[in-house]
């Protein structure tokens, strides 16, 4: 295994830490692997740990390279709105990955994002958003090649408008500003990556409506996608293990749902 470190990813920060599997030539991962950009959440005012590395953990174990992404936050006292720079350092960190596939051993189409609650909004606007007009006036860039391959998004915050929006997500990326443009289901399209996307009906705090409605836009769009919802389980569980708030056994059959889906998807065989 090694580990690679890079920041800053933008002008204003950001940075990647990514664990990739040593070159083999073994029966089951021979030749170059697919890689997951992992986004934890923490409604853009902070960073939840177990929704990090845990999780890149996890997924590495089944034989994907894995990288955590760290982005910029809110802050209190300059309350200064976010925009789309979030969005510009995940988008420069999948065309890092990419960029590098030959030196660490990726496909480069074979390249996903996963993120957790408001970094499932980040991750679904990488899904969703990664051509906007705004994103390549900040980069230089917005191309296929910060593109995901495929998107998995945990109790995302999917909504920034109508009943359930999610106010903290909304006023750190628009603050009094129009909050529209970084409203996943109104912005799906045919073009948008397969998605995998989870929650639970008792989540205090992001409302199940959030995947639900995203899931409607991704259908009506002709977007392979696919949903699982818990009966129980609060906010931020992460992978429902020792690592999170709470330990919800049931829950966390999430995660090898997910790799037999990932596995699917970007033509690999992992390891459960």
């Amino acid at each position: 295994m090694r580990r690679v470190d890079l920041a800053p990813l933008t002008q204003r920060g950001g940075s990647l830490t990514g664990y990739l599997h040593d070159p083999d030539n073994s029966y089951i991962h021979r030749g170059p692997r697919p890689a997951i950009l992992v986004i934890p959440g923490g409604g853009y005012r902070k960073l939840v740990e177990h929704e990090g590395d845990p999780v890149a953990w996890e997924f590495f174990t089944a034989g994907f390279h894995t990288f955590v992404l760290s982005y910029s936050l809110w802050d209190d006292a300059v309350r200064e709105p976010l925009g789309w720079t979030p969005l510009a350092q995940a988008s420069r960190a999948l065309r890092l990955i990419r960029e590098h596939a030959g030196e660490w051993n990726v496909r480069p189409d074979g390249v996903a994002v996963m993120g957790f609650s408001a970094g499932g909004h980040l991750a679904g606007s990488c899904a969703v958003l990664w051509d906007r007009p705004e994103l390549k006036a900040l980069l230089g860039f917005a191309d296929e090649r910060n593109r995901p391959d495929a998107a998995v998004l945990a109790y995302p915050a999917a909504r920034t408008l109508g009943p359930y929006a999610h106010r903290r997500c909304r006023e750190s990326l628009a603050g009094d500003g129009d909050p529209a443009p970084f409203d996943l289901p109104s912005q799906v399209r045919p073009d948008t990556p397969p998605c995998f996307v989870w929650s639970t009906m008792a989540d205090e705090h992001v409302p199940v409506e959030n995947s639900l409605e995203l899931i409607q836009a991704l259908r009506r769009a002709g977007v392979p996608c696919e949903l699982h919802l818990y009966t129980e389980g609060r906010h931020g569980l992460g992978l429902g293990t020792a690592e999170a708030v709470e330990v919800h056994p049931h829950l966390a059959s999430w995660a090898p749902l997910c790799k037999r889906w990932l596995g699917a998807r970007l033509d690999f065989p992992v390891s459960i």
